[in-house]
């Protein structure tokens, strides 16, 4: 057992939000997302509150076994400066996929580190880390290891629509945005509808642009 640092909320009230919902705070060293992550300051285990309970058979020893050699014992569970923080996501990155969790999860990790790099305008570092959630986002929407997350379907297709829209993919984008439009449950999430819309505007005007400038 182990305590790790949270930030109240009414400390962290952004004064801006991208389209992919990365917050924006005016404190730097008041940052949410510096503390996404949990790691036990024991084995280096390394989750957020999205991580299953269950390890798949093995999956705890191989774990035991592949930070046995690497983990240098330190404690990340107070204040974190941006370096702990961005080691904080790469340890739950590498301990889940060792877990094999779920493709969501996974992306929501990557996802966050890459909005941690962009407060930063380390752009290529989050372009980096945009496209390996995208990856995560589009198999998740494949075999649906959405359900009974915190994810659904339409957040998983508008995240699929909006990182190929920041990425340059600019067709896939569209494709991904009419999904939702075409899905039975659209109307059940009016503020995701209202973004694709919005979204799926701006990703046929961008399409536009770059078409008028290769004539």
């Amino acid at each position: 057992p182990f305590t790790s640092l949270k930030l109240r909320s009414r400390f962290t009230v952004p004064y801006q939000i991208d389209s992919d919902f990365c917050q924006h705070f005016r404190d730097k060293e008041l940052n949410p997302y510096y503390y996404y992550v949990n790691v036990c300051p024991q084995c280096g285990y390394a989750f957020s509150e999205e991580f299953s309970s269950r390890f798949p058979r093995g999956a705890r020893e191989l774990i035991e076994a592949q930070m046995k050699d690497q983990w240098e014992k330190r404690d990340l569970c107070k204040l974190r400066d941006l370096r702990q923080a961005i080691d904080s996501y790469k340890l739950a990155i590498y301990t889940g996929s060792l877990k094999k969790e779920r493709h969501g999860v996974m992306g929501g990790l990557c996802l966050r580190l890459a909005w941690i790099y962009r407060l930063e305008n380390n752009t290529e570092q989050e372009q980096r880390f945009l496209g390996l959630a995208l990856k995560e986002f589009e198999e998740s929407y494949l075999v649906s290891d959405f359900l009974n997350s915190s994810l659904s379907e339409l957040n998983t297709l508008y995240f699929c629509g909006e990182l190929n829209r920041r990425l340059g993919n600019l067709p896939k984008a569209i494709s991904y945005f009419s999904k939702i439009f075409e899905h039975p449950e659209r109307d059940e999430e009016p503020k995701m509808l209202n973004m694709a819309r919005e979204q799926r505007r701006v990703t046929f005007e961008q399409n536009r642009l770059n078409q008028e400038k290769q004539v």
